[in-house]
């Protein structure tokens, strides 16, 4: 692998010229003492060129580092290129971060110095309006910097001199904002009655609604006495949508104001639908399900939804409502009764346990 030459920096130079001559003085301090001592105790000339030879490898340890410990075997030579080139490696990351760190340090003032980028008031967002100065007589000059001042002195002489054109200015200006006000005015006047209109509509709707449920519930109480009236005779002419079942018929398509008992099909007999018809709601929960708040149950409301229930059962077990129901019901219909009384009294027992 080739020698990588990273060219110096003149720090770098400095330093290593700085390096080279203290090791230089040391040498020359270290040789002049080892001649005194063999001029003191006659030495041979030999004897100081050996020692001047181990000096000379001190040094070159100094620079270099320690040799390498000797191989074990004979046969292994240490690989001295390799070692060059993690060395240059090491010298060349080392540089690297080194540029980094510099880099981030000049980031860093260069934000620094951005903080004090000044652009005067008349560049911003007034140019862009007309170029006419913003108004700063609200300004205290004792609290200004240099360039605020400035500015504030030529939008006071720029007043002076355009004296109309400034209050021809303010007073559009002023329109405006009464304009815009009034505009928001009538926007939340607008929203607030748009609300206000479909409240109301919402509290028909339910009005309605509460009037047709109980209109439901009063007309089943009604039914269900004159099917129970032994003075009244029906002779075999019930059909299913005559039998009052415990739901709300569901509307026709084409008259959404009168129902329809000959649509009820065994999927309507659910615990939700039974649930809503023997149970009725307050007005207060039923506001609470809307925004979806859960009220506390009382325990009046619980005895209440207890004797619904049981007024219903007996109404509708299957060995009662057999012995006096079923007989009035015409033949074509009587399974089809039967499975929807099947069902009702297993949701009602289903209502019971809760």
């Amino acid at each position: 692998m080739a020698k990588l030459h990273l060219k110096r920096t003149p720090a770098e130079e400095t330093e290593r010229a700085l390096r080279k001559a203290r090791k230089a003085a040391k040498a020359a301090r270290k040789r002049s003492h080892l001649s005194e001592e063999a001029g003191e105790h006659g030495e041979s000339s030999s004897k100081r060129r050996r020692r001047a030879e181990v000096i000379d490898s001190d040094l070159d340890e100094e620079v270099y580092g320690p040799p390498p410990p000797p191989s074990l075997s004979s046969a292994h030579k240490p690989d001295y290129d390799t070692i060059l080139s993690e060395l240059e490696e090491a010298r060349f990351k080392e540089k690297m971060w080194d540029a980094l760190r510099d880099d981030e340090r000049l980031d860093g003032i260069d934000a620094r110095f951005n903080d004090y980028a000044h652009v005067p008031d008349r560049w911003r967002a007034n140019a862009a309006r007309g170029g006419s100065p913003e108004d700063q007589t609200d300004m205290d000059p004792r609290f200004m910097d240099d360039d605020t001042y400035a500015e504030w002195i030529r939008a006071g002489m720029w007043r002076r001199k355009h004296a109309r054109q400034y209050e021809e200015e303010a007073r559009m200006k002023a329109e405006k904002a009464a304009r815009s006000a009034r505009k928001k005015e009538m926007k939340a006047e607008t929203a607030r009655l748009e609300k206000a209109v479909e409240e109301r509509r919402k509290q028909k709707k339910r009005e309605r609604e509460s009037q047709r449920e109980e209109n439901a519930r009063a007309e089943y109480d009604r039914k269900w006495k004159v099917l129970l009236d032994p003075n009244t005779q029906h002779a075999s002419s019930l059909s299913f949508g005559d039998i009052p079942w415990p739901l709300f018929v569901p509307m026709t398509q084409s008259d959404t104001a009168h129902s329809d008992a000959s649509s009820i099909t065994l999927e309507h007999f659910t615990a939700t639908a039974i649930s809503a018809f023997l149970i009725p709601i307050s007005t207060t929960s039923a506001l609470a399900q809307e925004v979806g708040v859960s009220l506390p149950i009382h325990d009046r409301d619980k005895k209440e939804k207890k004797e619904k229930l049981r007024e219903a059962m007996l109404r509708f077990h299957p060995d009662k409502f057999e012995g006096r129901v079923m007989r009035k019901i015409i033949e074509t219909d009587k399974d089809r009764v039967r499975e929807a009384v099947g069902q009702v009294v297993r949701v009602l027992n289903i209502l019971m346990e809760e």
